[in-house]
């Protein structure tokens, strides 16, 4: 995934990367306004998928032997990305002690 500059948003998140192939974007807010339950000034980041109506990706193919060989690839591939990365966010959550609500 590249990152993008930081752009402002109108809302009280800033978004610090996103993926122009997926519309997914991570928020963090940086000003630790919320309150815990403990009374404690409580950080906060989400992430947010959006749609635009949906990307579609093709690939011309010689014949259904192929596409089936090319498309069980792309899953696996997919697979493996979305494992990447939910690894990646669980090793955030673990190291700075996020609960999810």
């Amino acid at each position: 995934m590249k990152l993008k500059p930081l752009v402002p948003l109108m809302e009280k998140k800033e978004a610090i990367a996103s993926s122009p192939t997926t519309n997914l974007t991570l928020h963090f807010e940086k000003d630790f306004q919320a309150v815990g339950e403990e009374g404690t000034p409580e950080g906060t980041f989400a992430i947010s998928i959006s749609s635009t109506g949906g990307k579609e990706f093709y690939r011309g193919v010689g014949d259904q032997a192929e596409a089936d060989k090319i498309n069980e690839g792309v899953k696996l591939e997919l697979r493996r990305a979305l494992r990447k990365f939910d690894k990646h966010v669980q090793y955030i959550l673990d190291k700075y002690k996020y609960k999810s609500r």
